[in-house]
């Protein structure tokens, strides 16, 4: 743990303590509260390492902790109804990508703490069709030999125009800077030459995504679904046209298909559409919200400029401490 990390702890765990815990809870009394993250379970390959360690035991834990200080509430209370009428702030749990939630128990543990929850899916990945880019990236870098997976990667970007990479650790973060059009075609090469198994037979034995009728279950157990775009893009880099490819055209069959009149929408990457954008698409009725993941907005921020922090990482901080020293974001 790094020195900066110890003292945002430090910082979030004084912050839920009495004294101190009056000014944190008038903090959080003046805020819109959303926590995401993205999966909770058994390790898999699939997943970046700094999610591996999200185990349901330490996710009782942590809904545990914030029970103690927050109402849990559905997405949609929070965003509308605030203020809410108890003395305890209002919390909105959010998971985003469409991981299965039913599958490896996150549900039960979810419902044993009165958490009617939000996924937000994408939907290129519904009935396992397809494994998201990131996803594709990070069973790559599980699986296969670091000098390898670094090898083929360099050979790739060579063809492509890119820059190489020194060493596996910067797979990722050298992958957010490819082309849009070309994101794709990358990885799908990058797979192949790394010789993953055939992405049918990997999908079949993992299935990591939420299915239509898992989805539909999902609703009849008090929870809901939002979209997370059609494949997980940079939304800042879309063209009109994949605007409407990405948000607009999956929110529909989203609406239509699960019977929603409520759609909230969460950015990848928290990468947000300009301002202008976001109004039009919301004013449409393409969305009842956008998220970003730039921590709890202050109330009477507009719906389509709402935004999120995360529980994966610093959740004392990011939930408490923030509030505390009175941080916006």
């Amino acid at each position: 743990m790094t020195l900066k990390a110890a003292v945002k702890g430090t910082i979030g765990r004084v912050a839920r303590t009495p004294p101190m815990s009056a000014r944190t809870r008038g903090g959080l009394h003046r805020r819109i509260n959303v926590v995401y993250l993205h999966y909770v379970g058994e390790p898999r390959s699939y997943l970046p390492e700094s999610y591996r360690d999200l185990t349901l035991e330490r996710f009782d834990r942590d809904l545990a902790l914030l029970g103690r200080y927050f109402e849990f509430c559905p997405l949609r209370d929070v965003v509308l109804d605030e203020r809410g009428n108890g003395s305890r702030p209002r919390l909105a749990v959010t998971f985003d990508d469409g991981c299965d939630l039913l599958a490896g128990g996150a549900a039960e543990v979810l419902e044993r703490h009165e958490v009617k929850a939000t996924t937000f899916v994408v939907t290129s990945t519904v009935d396992n069709d397809n494994l998201m880019w990131t996803h594709k990236l990070s069973a790559v870098q599980a699986l296969r030999d670091e000098n390898a997976c670094v090898r083929n990667y360099n050979e790739l970007m060579a063809t492509a125009g890119l820059p190489e990479i020194g060493d596996a650790s910067r797979l990722m973060q050298a992958s957010l800077a490819w082309p849009t059009a070309l994101r794709e075609e990358l990885v799908d090469r990058l797979w192949d030459l790394c010789d993953m198994p055939p992405l049918a037979e990997y999908l079949a034995q993992e299935r990591p995504y939420f299915t239509w009728d898992g989805l539909t279950e999902w609703i009849a157990r008090g929870h809901h679904v939002g979209l997370h775009t059609h494949s997980h893009p940079h939304c800042s880099r879309l063209s009109p046209d994949a605007i409407e490819d990405e948000v607009v055209e999956p929110a529909a069959v989203l609406r239509e298909r699960l019977g929603l009149d409520y759609l909230p929408f969460a950015y990848p990457f928290g990468d947000r559409l300009d301002e202008a954008t976001e109004r039009r698409l919301y004013d449409a009725g393409v969305f009842d919200g956008a998220f970003g993941i730039g921590g709890f907005a202050r109330r009477r921020t507009p719906p389509h400029r709402l935004e999120r922090s995360t529980i994966e990482i610093a959740l004392d901080y990011g939930v408490f401490g923030k509030a505390f020293l009175g941080l916006p974001r």
